[in-house]
């Protein structure tokens, strides 16, 4: 746990980490914790939900009310939903009483039962860095099992189907993902998905 921190999104967020660091299915070339330290797409149980409840609580106990946090925000350094006990703990974590956010790459959204969960949440951010097959590959450095067709056609229709607050998040790398046939292409995607707000951005912590 970690915070409460300042955040671009979400106001004054307290994190909340559930993957062991950089356990993740992307290891992208901006990522500001570095390389993927193993890659995965099998989703597995990391760390008891009650453990993890349990240190919120502690963390809550803590604060004065002035400083009781926006969001309780699973963020951790690798992608959120590898770990199957995901959904448990975000209905867990929303009986504090404050709402709860996913920062996901959207890797894994075409899977029934990570949707299922995400579906819990009050916010979710999606990366979606290009559309193009070969951006995807020198940008997010996917794991081999993942398909880019499959990811971007289920975040379309969770999209449909979700009641939170939905954004999405681009990083543009010059050279690869900047070129205007490359940004209208993600324009036209980011057009079909139905989502709150669409983040663009450049790469300003030290990837």
């Amino acid at each position: 746990i970690f915070g409460p921190v300042p955040s671009r999104r979400l106001g004054r967020s307290l994190g909340v980490n559930n993957i062991p660091h950089k356990v993740c299915s992307y290891s992208c070339a901006y990522c500001q914790v570095g390389k993927a330290e193993k890659m995965q797409v099998k989703r597995q149980a990391f760390y008891a939900p009650d453990n993890i409840v349990r240190a919120v609580e502690k963390k809550l106990q803590s604060l004065s009310p002035v400083d009781f946090p926006n969001y309780l925000t699973i963020v951790p350094d690798g992608e959120p939903s590898l770990d199957i006990h995901l959904g448990e703990l975000i209905v867990k974590l929303k009986s504090f009483g404050f709402p709860v956010a996913v920062i996901s790459n959207s890797s894994l959204i075409d899977h029934k039962d990570v949707r299922a969960e995400l579906m819990k949440a009050d916010y979710i951010s999606f990366k979606v860095d290009t559309v193009n097959q070969s951006s995807w590959k020198k940008i997010n450095k996917p794991h081999k099992e993942l398909k880019l067709g499959s990811i971007l056609n289920a975040l379309k229709s969770f999209s449909k189907e979700y009641k939170g607050t939905l954004v999405t998040e681009t990083m543009l790398i010059k050279g690869i993902n900047d070129s205007e046939e490359e940004l209208k292409m993600i324009a036209q995607y980011l057009q079909s998905v139905t989502s709150d707000l669409a983040y663009i951005a450049i790469p300003t912590r030290p990837p």
